[in-house]
């Protein structure tokens, strides 16, 4: 039998609602989600809308059509090219840390499994895309995303948009979704190679180039990173430590655990005529990662080498878009697919029939393909409609190597997901910009979801002032394993949730001070839970899955930022507060603190020369110790980093991180390693 089938029942045993990431927080069937789109409109067009200002932010996450932010009702936060840069050499997560309402956790440090919890939600109820394209693996068992296993490649920007957006998206976009949106190329040529080093023997490469020519545009972009990284489990923690028999004492840690990850992406572009363009992406990424197996009963198989992963994701897509009847409906027909192969090798995973444990390799392919259509009719002052429909098709294959003779671990499994959604957008008197829409879903063999969302946001320009709100519901329908594995069920509901956020912006001194401040409250109910249950037939004797928890997310979300001096220095604020309840226990949901924040100070000495300090700070933190069965509690921490960059001339730039200056040892999932003090620099040659 194979390990990750155990894994499941005893899973079940132990979660309760919405608890984070997987049972042993470390290299399971767990990856990528699937299913929906949300692109740009044509640059440069906002529809039914005054174009934005040359310092308004545009968008395209919140309404599915690039507009300006300040016309959005809803909660979003943009994280620009630089900033993405500046923090993503080792991954998006450091990227993501200190976005309001969103928690980021990696088990032991860069190229590990990294989790996201947008405003407490399970990482699952995360939708996560590139360049409007779900990412998701339909063979792990929450569909969540590994951010681990994703390079920060040319990047135009991320969108983090809050609050349940299943109206426009779909499944899983329960808490909210995050687009990574990478460049497009327009004009001249240029390009750029990127060169670093630093501590744990990290390696870093990245190069691009992009641009157009007459009717064509280009972007291609590579990455690559080798880091010896530490020992997953054990690293920099103070406490005695045993393995998985919960006695024995944890051996000596090894000297590392390396990780080697590349990436790539491509987007071409070509305009046809005046109202054809066709568009073709690509994107693509591949980790071999080596880690450890704490909840071994032998000591010498913790940190076995055979413990390693090889994954990679491939995902492409073939757009047209067109324009009709004189400009007012504009088309868009999407053809996409993408695949995720996972292999994990791992010591006591398998057993045979005699429930002796063996080195096994479990297997993980997931496919998706689809087409989708969305169209968006121009009615002038009323406004503009958005309509669209989508067919996907996802499948799913599980194995096992080696298997015993009298064991059948080969699995696929198959289902369709047939969806259409509307939603209308207008201003009313220039100030008051309104959208509402719905969406249905039906997916193969199990129930159709409706789903709705409505926005609202009241400007005051005169006084630098937004209003706004939104209220709508989100859905997460049964993965394929929950549904038909042996410890499936087909007539599983979906997961679903009911959110309302109000919040302001204000700018103040002629934009030398802006603020932003967000209340929420979300809940949650037919959430999807593993165990004994009356909905398990006579075989699943270990269990099933059925729907039953309950949950509520509430909090508060504030950033801001000032500018002190002008040209010289900047104060930039962040701070969440949140209360993650489990409705059937009334208890405090794991890995949710209910205090974060962050403060940065940016000064430019020197025509550019920018040194950015960073503190971050994070309240106390509940876990659980999967070897002792128990709930724990994760100390609060906070510490300080340093980002310097120097543009010498057009070409060339120097860039450094001090991370983690305090040195301070602090824990983001129970026992698993961080980093201590460390540095990394390097230089960008750009032509």
């Amino acid at each position: 039998m194979c390990f990750s089938v155990l894994n499941s029942v005893y899973r079940g045993a132990r979660q309760r609602v919405l608890r984070p990431i997987s049972l042993i927080p470390l290299f399971l069937p767990t990856t990528l989600s699937s299913a929906a789109l949300g692109q740009e409109t044509l640059p440069g067009i906002t529809i039914g809308r005054s174009a934005p200002t040359a310092d308004d932010e545009v968008v395209v996450t919140p309404d599915r059509i690039e507009e300006a932010q300040s016309r959005t009702g809803a909660s979003i936060t943009v994280i620009p090219a630089a900033q993405i840069e500046r923090r993503g050499s080792l991954g998006l997560s450091d990227v993501l840390r200190g976005t309001p309402g969103l928690d980021v956790y990696e088990t032991g440090g860069p190229g590990t499994q990294a989790s996201v919890f947008l405003r407490g939600s399970d990482p699952g109820q995360t939708l996560v895309m590139i360049d409007g394209l779900r990412i998701g693996d339909p063979s792990s068992t929450d569909s969540s995303v590994d951010l681990g296993s994703i390079a920060a490649t040319d990047i135009e920007r991320i969108e983090v948009l809050r609050g349940p957006q299943s109206a426009l998206y779909g499944s899983d976009a329960m808490g909210g979704v995050i687009n990574i949106i990478t460049r497009k190329g327009e004009g001249r040529p240029r390009g750029s190679v990127l060169l670093e080093g630093g501590h744990y023997g990290t390696g870093h490469t990245r190069a691009n180039v992009s641009g157009s020519e007459d009717r064509l545009s280009y972007a291609i972009s590579v990455d690559a990173l080798h880091t010896e990284a530490f020992a997953r489990y054990g690293y920099r923690i103070g406490r005695p430590l045993t393995i998985g028999d919960g006695v024995t004492p944890l051996p000596p840690l090894p000297p590392n655990d390396p990780t080697n990850r590349t990436g790539a992406t491509a987007r071409f572009s070509y305009s046809l005529t005046e109202g054809l363009s066709v568009e073709g992406g690509f994107t693509g990424y591949d980790s071999a990662i080596r880690f450890d197996n704490p909840y071994a009963f032998d000591s010498a198989d913790v940190f076995n080498p055979a413990n390693h992963q090889h994954a990679t994701f491939a995902q492409g897509y073939m757009r047209a878009d067109t324009e009709l009847l004189d400009h007012m409906l504009h088309n868009r027909l999407t053809l996409f697919a993408n695949v995720t192969n996972r292999d994990i090798w791992r010591t006591e995973s398998c057993f045979d029939a005699n429930f002796n444990a063996y080195t096994c390799r479990m297997g993980f392919r997931g496919k998706r393909r689809g087409l989708e259509y969305q169209g968006e009719l121009r009615l002038g002052k009323y406004g503009v409609v958005i309509f669209g429909a989508k067919n996907e098709t996802e499948a799913a294959h599980l194995s096992q190597d080696p298997i015993p003779a009298s064991q059948n671990e080969e699995h696929d499994f198959v289902q369709t997901t047939h969806s259409g959604f509307a939603q209308h957008q207008f201003t009313l008197l220039d100030r008051f910009d309104f959208t509402y829409g719905g969406r249905v879903d039906a997916i193969d063999k199990n129930q159709t979801f409706e789903t709705w969302r409505v926005t609202a946001a009241y400007r005051l320009e005169e006084t630098g002032t937004k209003f706004r709100g939104s209220a709508g519901t989100g859905a997460k329908a049964a993965s394929l394993y929950q549904r038909y594995s042996q410890y499936g069920n087909p007539g599983l509901k979906p997961e679903r949730s009911e959110g309302y956020d109000i919040g302001v912006d204000q700018k103040f001194f002629g934009g030398l001070f802006s603020g932003s401040l967000s209340l929420f409250d979300n809940r949650y109910n037919n959430l999807i839970e593993f165990g004994s249950s009356s909905a398990c037939t006579a075989t699943q004797v270990f269990g099933c899955y059925f729907n039953v928890g309950r949950a509520e997310m509430k909090g508060v979300e504030l950033s801001s930022e000032a500018i002190l001096v002008p040209d010289e220095l900047r104060l930039r604020v962040t701070y969440t507060y949140l209360s993650a309840k489990n409705r059937e226990t009334e208890r405090t949901l794991l890995r949710r603190p209910y205090a974060k924040g962050s403060a940065s100070l940016i000064y430019t000495i020197i025509s550019g020369f920018d040194l950015e300090a960073r503190l971050t700070a994070v309240s106390q933190n509940p876990d659980y110790d999967y070897i002792l069965g128990r709930r724990v509690t994760m100390a609060p921490y906070a510490r300080v980093d340093l980002y310097a960059n120097y543009k010498l001339d057009e070409r060339l730039s120097f860039f450094g991180r001090l991370e983690n200056i305090s040195n301070t040892h602090y824990e983001e999932v129970y026992n698993f390693g961080t980093p201590g003090r460390s540095f990394y620099g390097g230089v960008k040659f750009t032509w």
